[in-house]
């Protein structure tokens, strides 16, 4: 599976990522801690669920390791160090 941007039709904008079928992945920094930003992400994650995508969101302050384990079908397993 690879990431591309893709826009999505339904919302007019573009995932980080996007994964064929339906997986949108967003990197999200510290610009999306702002109360307005939080506010326009849940509604545009929450009408790309309702049009059936699914979100991934990759936080800048949680670790990045952990998060991708979290969703090995997308990123596929962490192989040995």
């Amino acid at each position: 599976m690879t990431g591309s941007e893709r826009r999505i039709p339904e919302i007019g904008r573009i995932p980080d990522f996007f994964y064929n079928p339906n997986i949108c992945v967003f990197c999200d920094g510290s610009v999306h801690d702002t109360p307005e930003q939080q506010a326009l992400d849940r509604e545009i994650r929450s009408a790309l669920v309702n049009f059936g995508y699914r979100v991934v969101v990759i936080r800048y302050d949680r670790s990045l390791d952990e998060q991708i384990a979290k969703h090995p079908d997308v990123f596929g397993r962490a192989s040995a160090r």
